[in-house]
């Protein structure tokens, strides 16, 4: 059983089926719903890195993860064509679910 809360991974099961949605409209070419689930996904890595701020496990990694989900936050710029998707918020999901199991 994970050691983290169920809400925290609740919001990366979300974000990983966001994820799956804005490849699939991108592959559509479908931008007004690629920015809807681009949206959506920021407002998940928000709380989640609420949640993480909140979680009493002071680690580095959790550290480290919560300063790059607030740098990608911060760099978000809206998404105003298919080639302006490519690389945003990109950090390993499963890595973050391995630095909270061990805590």
């Amino acid at each position: 059983m994970k050691s983290y809360n169920n809400k925290i991974s609740n919001l990366l099961s979300q974000i990983r089926e966001l994820d799956t949605m804005i490849l699939l409209h991108k592959q559509h070419h479908d931008d007004m719903m690629m920015q809807q689930y681009q949206t959506r996904k920021l407002d998940f890595l928000k709380e989640l890195a609420t949640e993480l701020i909140s979680l009493n496990a002071s680690t580095p990694r959790i550290y480290e993860t919560i300063k790059a989900i607030i740098t990608k936050i911060e760099a978000q710029k809206p998404i105003l064509n298919e080639a302006e998707i490519s690389k945003q918020f990109q950090f390993s999901l499963t890595e973050l679910e391995t630095v909270l199991e061990g805590v």
